[in-house]
């Protein structure tokens, strides 16, 4: 065993195989590795989903992904000492809508 280990102990166990896609795919929804969910779950902890799914998530990050572009380009403007159009600045504030739009509905699901 290695010296660098916190945990002295190693417990291993079998499932069978649907048992296992059942475990992984709830460890998937969690973010979390297959050893990590069964350790936390075996020491009783209440796991809560996210509320945000997968699905919600990748929308979320697409829209931070075009915000950020945006705000590049505005930054590189008045770096360069250009101005920056009404519209340009009207854009970055109907995307910014659209992430708390979308933020809003997956908590409330």
């Amino acid at each position: 065993m290695g010296a660098n280990r916190k945990e002295s102990r190693q417990i291993n166990f079998r499932v069978n195989e649907e048992e296992y896609e059942r475990i992984k795919k709830m460890a998937d929804s969690l973010g979390m590795s297959v050893s990590a969910f069964c350790k936390s779950k075996a020491k009783g902890s209440r796991i809560k989903s996210p509320k945000i799914d997968r699905q919600g998530a990748i929308e979320i990050a697409s829209e931070l992904r075009r915000i950020g572009v945006n705000v590049n380009q505005i930054a590189k403007n008045l770096n360069s000492g250009l101005s920056t159009s009404e519209g340009q600045i009207n854009a970055l504030q109907e995307e910014l809508g659209e992430i708390w739009r979308l933020l809003n509905s997956a908590v409330q699901k």
